[in-house]
Protein backbone atom coordinates (compact mmCIF):
# COMPACT_ATOMS: atom_id res chain seq x y z
CA UNK A 1 0.00 0.00 0.00
CA UNK A 2 2.90 2.38 0.77
CA UNK A 3 4.38 1.73 -2.70
CA UNK A 4 1.03 2.48 -4.33
CA UNK A 5 0.58 5.69 -2.34
CA UNK A 6 4.14 6.78 -3.22
CA UNK A 7 3.40 6.14 -6.91
CA UNK A 8 0.20 8.22 -6.76
CA UNK A 9 2.06 11.12 -5.13
CA UNK A 10 4.87 10.93 -7.72
CA UNK A 11 2.44 10.94 -10.67
CA UNK A 12 0.56 13.85 -9.12
CA UNK A 13 3.71 15.93 -8.69
CA UNK A 14 4.89 15.20 -12.24
CA UNK A 15 1.60 16.24 -13.83
CA UNK A 16 0.56 19.05 -11.47
CA UNK A 17 2.56 21.62 -13.43
CA UNK A 18 0.42 21.06 -16.53
CA UNK A 19 -2.92 21.97 -14.98
CA UNK A 20 -5.19 24.07 -17.14
CA UNK A 21 -6.32 27.43 -15.79
CA UNK A 22 -9.10 27.84 -18.34
CA UNK A 23 -12.77 27.48 -17.40
CA UNK A 24 -13.87 23.85 -17.24
CA UNK A 25 -12.21 20.71 -16.02
CA UNK A 26 -10.05 19.90 -19.07
CA UNK A 27 -6.49 19.24 -17.91
CA UNK A 28 -7.48 19.06 -14.24
CA UNK A 29 -5.94 16.37 -12.04
CA UNK A 30 -7.38 14.96 -8.87
CA UNK A 31 -6.32 12.39 -6.32
CA UNK A 32 -8.77 10.31 -4.37
CA UNK A 33 -9.09 7.99 -1.47
CA UNK A 34 -11.60 5.25 -2.12
CA UNK A 35 -12.48 2.20 -0.11
CA UNK A 36 -10.00 0.48 0.12
CA UNK A 37 -7.47 2.30 -2.08
CA UNK A 38 -6.28 5.39 -3.93
CA UNK A 39 -6.53 6.83 -7.42
CA UNK A 40 -5.45 9.61 -9.77
CA UNK A 41 -8.08 11.17 -12.07
CA UNK A 42 -7.24 13.24 -15.17
CA UNK A 43 -9.82 15.22 -17.15
CA UNK A 44 -8.89 14.54 -20.77
CA UNK A 45 -11.78 16.76 -21.89
CA UNK A 46 -14.14 18.96 -19.90
CA UNK A 47 -16.65 16.15 -19.23
CA UNK A 48 -14.46 13.07 -19.88
CA UNK A 49 -12.02 11.76 -17.28
CA UNK A 50 -9.64 8.81 -16.92
CA UNK A 51 -8.65 7.41 -13.54
CA UNK A 52 -5.82 5.06 -12.55
CA UNK A 53 -6.69 3.31 -9.32
CA UNK A 54 -5.39 0.68 -7.01
CA UNK A 55 -7.06 -1.10 -4.15
CA UNK A 56 -5.68 -3.55 -1.63
CA UNK A 57 -7.21 -5.41 1.29
CA UNK A 58 -5.91 -7.96 3.79
CA UNK A 59 -8.82 -9.14 5.91
CA UNK A 60 -9.79 -12.42 7.56
CA UNK A 61 -7.10 -14.44 5.77
CA UNK A 62 -7.79 -13.00 2.32
CA UNK A 63 -5.28 -10.77 0.53
CA UNK A 64 -6.65 -9.08 -2.59
CA UNK A 65 -5.18 -6.40 -4.84
CA UNK A 66 -6.87 -4.69 -7.78
CA UNK A 67 -5.25 -2.28 -10.28
CA UNK A 68 -7.24 -0.70 -13.04
CA UNK A 69 -8.39 2.10 -15.27
CA UNK A 70 -11.75 3.88 -15.15
CA UNK A 71 -13.29 6.01 -17.86
CA UNK A 72 -15.88 8.62 -16.82
CA UNK A 73 -18.42 10.57 -18.88
CA UNK A 74 -19.99 13.39 -16.87
CA UNK A 75 -23.56 14.41 -17.69
CA UNK A 76 -26.11 16.81 -16.29
CA UNK A 77 -25.75 18.47 -12.90
CA UNK A 78 -28.80 17.79 -10.73
CA UNK A 79 -28.85 20.31 -7.90
CA UNK A 80 -25.28 20.16 -6.59
CA UNK A 81 -24.64 16.61 -7.79
CA UNK A 82 -22.84 16.04 -11.08
CA UNK A 83 -23.95 12.73 -12.60
CA UNK A 84 -21.65 10.36 -14.48
CA UNK A 85 -21.41 6.90 -16.01
CA UNK A 86 -18.43 4.86 -17.07
CA UNK A 87 -16.47 1.67 -17.56
CA UNK A 88 -13.78 0.17 -15.33
CA UNK A 89 -11.27 -2.52 -16.37
CA UNK A 90 -9.06 -4.12 -13.70
CA UNK A 91 -6.43 -6.77 -13.11
CA UNK A 92 -6.88 -8.56 -9.78
CA UNK A 93 -4.81 -10.91 -7.63
CA UNK A 94 -5.85 -12.86 -4.56
CA UNK A 95 -4.28 -15.11 -1.96
CA UNK A 96 -5.84 -17.19 0.80
CA UNK A 97 -4.55 -19.99 2.99
CA UNK A 98 -5.69 -22.59 0.43
CA UNK A 99 -5.41 -20.88 -2.95
CA UNK A 100 -4.09 -17.95 -4.92
CA UNK A 101 -4.62 -16.60 -8.38
CA UNK A 102 -5.48 -13.69 -10.60
CA UNK A 103 -7.93 -12.50 -13.17
CA UNK A 104 -9.87 -9.63 -14.61
CA UNK A 105 -12.80 -7.43 -13.64
CA UNK A 106 -14.98 -5.33 -15.97
CA UNK A 107 -17.59 -2.98 -14.49
CA UNK A 108 -20.21 -0.61 -15.86
CA UNK A 109 -21.10 2.07 -13.33
CA UNK A 110 -23.26 5.14 -12.81
CA UNK A 111 -23.23 7.62 -9.97
CA UNK A 112 -22.82 11.16 -8.77
CA UNK A 113 -20.21 13.55 -7.41
CA UNK A 114 -20.97 16.27 -4.86
CA UNK A 115 -18.53 19.20 -4.52
CA UNK A 116 -18.57 20.50 -0.94
CA UNK A 117 -15.55 22.84 -1.28
CA UNK A 118 -13.55 24.46 -4.10
CA UNK A 119 -11.19 21.49 -4.39
CA UNK A 120 -13.03 18.70 -2.54
CA UNK A 121 -15.83 16.34 -3.50
CA UNK A 122 -17.33 13.02 -2.55
CA UNK A 123 -18.54 10.52 -5.08
CA UNK A 124 -20.46 7.30 -5.10
CA UNK A 125 -21.32 4.91 -7.90
CA UNK A 126 -22.83 1.48 -8.36
CA UNK A 127 -22.83 -1.05 -11.14
CA UNK A 128 -22.61 -4.65 -12.28
CA UNK A 129 -19.12 -6.14 -12.52
CA UNK A 130 -18.06 -9.26 -14.40
CA UNK A 131 -15.41 -10.94 -12.24
CA UNK A 132 -13.27 -13.73 -13.73
CA UNK A 133 -10.60 -15.09 -11.37
CA UNK A 134 -8.49 -18.22 -11.91
CA UNK A 135 -6.73 -20.27 -9.23
CA UNK A 136 -3.10 -20.64 -10.39
CA UNK A 137 -2.48 -24.09 -8.87
CA UNK A 138 -5.64 -25.78 -10.20
CA UNK A 139 -6.49 -23.58 -13.23
CA UNK A 140 -10.09 -23.51 -11.99
CA UNK A 141 -12.02 -20.43 -12.99
CA UNK A 142 -15.36 -19.22 -11.68
CA UNK A 143 -16.62 -16.20 -13.62
CA UNK A 144 -19.60 -14.40 -12.20
CA UNK A 145 -21.52 -11.15 -11.91
CA UNK A 146 -21.34 -9.01 -8.76
CA UNK A 147 -22.80 -5.62 -7.95
CA UNK A 148 -20.18 -3.16 -6.73
CA UNK A 149 -20.63 0.09 -4.79
CA UNK A 150 -17.71 2.54 -4.81
CA UNK A 151 -17.29 5.51 -2.47
CA UNK A 152 -14.47 8.05 -2.56
CA UNK A 153 -13.26 11.50 -1.53
CA UNK A 154 -11.56 13.56 -4.26
CA UNK A 155 -9.11 16.47 -4.11
CA UNK A 156 -8.74 18.44 -7.38
CA UNK A 157 -5.59 20.54 -7.79
CA UNK A 158 -7.23 22.94 -10.26
CA UNK A 159 -10.48 23.26 -8.35
CA UNK A 160 -13.85 21.98 -9.50
CA UNK A 161 -15.65 23.64 -12.43
CA UNK A 162 -19.28 23.07 -13.24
Amino acid sequence: MIKLLSFVILVTLVFSGSLSSEEGNKGNIGVNINYPGVGVKYFWKDKIALELRGQSVNDEGVEATVYGLRGYKYFKTIGKIETFAGLELDYATFKTENSNGNGYVAELFAGGEYAFARNLSVQMDIGPALVNLTDTSTALSNPGMEYVVNFGINYYFGGISK
